[in-house]
C-alpha cells in the first residue's frame, strides 16, 4: 500500500479554545446528513448494533489556558488564548476509562465529560500518548459499556462506516461515511503516524470519537479534518477526514496503561521519506524499500553499525516492504532486548545484532533536514575565500517556499547568501533578541533545540552577502516530524 502526501489542508477536528463554548444542548442521537452519498441509498435505519453504541460515546469539554507566539511589528510576543474547547471521547473499559485524542485535552485545566443522557462527570489525565495523538482519561461512573475494538485489517475501500462525535459541540450526532481510499497517510503532525482516509464529514469536535463498522466495533478514531485543494482535486471536492486504526490504539493504550506517558521502543534511526525529499527539492518513489537517511549518534542503530543509505529488509525476523511496515515492527519491539536487523548494503545482505532503548520524547533529524523541513530553505557548507573558514550558506528553496516567496525576496534568496545568525523562539518569547552568529552545523544543531516553541518552529533568521543584499526572515510553523524508528 503506497505511502501517501494528500494535497490537502489538515485541521484538528476539535473545537478550538478561542472560540467560546456553545451553550450545552441535549445530547442528540442519530443522524445528521452524510455529505457524500452512500456506496448504496443510505438506509433509513441504523444497525442496531450502531444505535447501542452512541451511548459509548461522550462529549469531552476543557478549560484551557494557551500561548501562541506571533510575529507583529517586528518582535515576537506569546498571546495568552483561553477558552473552553470540545470534543469527543470512546468508553473502553467499564471502570470508566475514555479514550481520546491527546490535542482535545493537551493543556486542560479542567476536563468534564457527558454522556448521552446529559449526565456529566468530571474527568482527569490518566496517561498520554503525544506521539499518536491519544490520550486515557478517567471518570467516576457506573454502568459503562465499553466500544469493542475490531480485529484483523481494516475493512475494503467503500466500506460502509459510521462516524459517532460531537460536532461543533451540539451534543452526539451519527454520521453515515464508508473507508476512503487511502489507507496510510503521512501528513508529519505526530511522530507515530498511521492515519487512513473516511469519507465522512469530519469537523471541530468529532476529534477522539469513534468510527464504527456495521456491528459497532471500532474501527478507529477520528483525529484530522480533511480539505482537498481545488486545485489539486479533479472533480468536485469531499468532505473527508483522517482517523487513527484501532489496531494501533489498542497498542498505544497498551502502553498509556503502564504509566502516565506512553513509552515507545526505537533503534536510532531516520528513514527517506517524503517530507524530506521534498525539502531536498527530491523525488519519491513509493516502491523502494525503507531507506536509512540518517543514523543517530550514540543510537542503538549506531552502536550496532547501521549507515545511511543502508536500506532496511527485516526487524525482528519481520520482513518490511515499506515505512509504515518499518515503523510497525520497530513499535512492537521491546526496549533491553536484543533482536536482528537485516540490510541490503549496496547490494549485500548483512544481519546485525541491535538492542532497542527508549525513544526519545521528540527525537529531531539531523541539523539540516531539521533546518530545510521547516523553513523551506536547505543549506550547504561552504569555506570562505578569504581565509577558508566553514560557513552555512543558502543551498537552495523547496518546491512550497518558491510559492511562498516574494518575487522581490526569491531574488534576494537566489544570490549566494549565508546564514549569519539565528535568533532561536525561545529567546525571542523570553525577551533575549540578541542574534547568535552560525557558522556550521554544530552551531545549527546547538541552537535548533531552541527554535521550538510548544508545537510551533519560531525563529528569525538573518541572511547576508558582504557588501551586498541582507535579508531577514521570520519563521513561525507548525512541527513536521519525518520517520523515526
Amino acid at each position: 500500500m503506497r505511502l501517501l502526501l494528500l494535497p490537502l489542508l489538515l485541521l484538528a477536528a476539535i473545537v478550538p479554545p478561542i472560540l467560546p463554548a456553545a451553550a450545552p444542548g441535549p445530547a442528540s442521537g442519530p443522524a445528521r446528513a452524510a455529505p457524500t452519498p452512500c456506496a448504496e441509498p443510505c438506509p433509513d435505519v441504523l444497525p442496531r448494533a450502531v444505535m447501542e453504541a452512541v451511548s459509548s460515546v461522550v462529549r469531552v469539554r476543557s478549560r484551557e489556558v494557551l500561548t501562541t507566539p506571533v510575529f507583529h511589528n517586528s518582535r515576537f510576543r506569546q498571546e495568552p488564548v483561553e477558552g473552553q474547547g470540545a470534543g469527543s471521547g470512546v468508553i473502553v473499559s467499564e471502570d470508566g476509562l475514555v479514550l481520546t485524542n491527546a490535542h482535545v485535552v493537551d493543556g486542560s485545566k479542567e476536563i468534564t465529560v457527558e454522556f448521552l443522557g446529559g449526565q456529566t462527570s468530571a474527568a482527569r489525565v490518566v496517561s498520554i500518548d503525544p506521539a499518536s495523538d491519544l490520550a486515557l482519561l478517567r471518570v467516576a461512573a457506573s454502568d459503562l459499556h465499553p466500544i469493542p475494538f475490531a480485529d484483523g485489517p481494516l475493512p475494503e475501500v467503500g466500506t460502509a462506516a459510521y462516524l459517532i462525535g460531537n460536532p461543533g459541540d451540539v451534543g452526539l450526532q451519527v454520521t453515515w461515511a464508508r473507508i476512503g481510499p487511502h489507507r496510510r497517510v503521512r501528513v508529519g503532525t505526530r511522530p507515530l503516524e498511521f492515519w487512513c482516509e473516511v469519507e465522512a464529514a469530519i469537523g471541530p469536535g468529532d476529534s477522539g470519537g469513534a468510527l464504527l463498522d456495521a456491528s459497532g466495533r471500532l474501527l478507529g478514531i477520528p483525529g484530522l479534518q480533511v480539505n482537498y485543494s481545488a486545485e489539486r482535486a479533479p472533480g468536485p471536492l469531499r468532505s473527508a477526514g483522517l482517523f487513527i486504526p484501532a489496531a494501533h490504539a489498542a497498542r498505544s493504550m497498551g502502553k498509556m496503561l503502564e504509566g502516565p506517558s506512553a513509552s515507545w521502543p526505537w533503534v536510532g534511526l531516520l528513514l527517506e521519506d517524503p517530507l524530506l525529499a521534498a525539502s531536498d527539492g527530491g523525488a519519491w518513489n513509493d516502491a523502494d524499500a525503507p531507506r536509512v537517511r540518517h543514523v543517530f549518534p550514540g543510537g542503538p542503530a549506531a552502536t550496532a553499525g547501521v549507515r545511511a543509505g543502508d536500506r532496511i529488509v527485516a526487524i525482528g525476523g519481520r520482513t518490511v516492504r515499506d515505512n509504515f511496515e518499518a515503523l510497525d515492527a520497530a513499535l512492537d519491539l521491546e526496549a533491553g532486548k536484543d533482536i536482528v536487523l537485516t540490510l541490503d548494503r549496496a547490494g549485500r545482505r548483512l544481519s546485525l545484532g541491535i538492542t532497542a532503548a527508549v525513544r526519545p520524547d521528540d527525537p529531531r533529524p539531523g541539523p539540516f533536514d531539521d533546518f530545510a523541513l521547516h523553513t523551506g530553505l536547505r543549506l550547504r557548507v561552504r569555506s570562505e575565500a578569504r581565509n577558508g573558514h566553514s560557513r552555512l550558506a543558502l543551498a537552495g528553496l523547496s518546491a512550497p517556499a518558491v510559492a511562498a516567496t516574494s518575487t522581490i525576496e526569491a531574488g534576494l534568496l537566489a544570490q549566494d547568501l549565508v546564514l549569519g545568525s539565528l535568533v532561536p523562539g525561545q529567546d525571542l518569547l523570553a525577551g533575549q533578541g540578541r542574534p547568535v552568529r552560525v557558522f556550521s552545523d554544530d552551531d545549527l544543531a546547538a541552537l535548533l533545540p531552541r527554535c521550538f516553541v510548544r508545537d510551533q518552529f519560531v525563529a528569525l533568521a538573518h541572511w547576508s552577502r558582504p557588501g551586498s543584499a541582507t535579508v531577514d526572515r521570520a519563521h513561525v510553523h507548525r512541527k513536521i516530524y519525518p520517520v523515526v524508528l
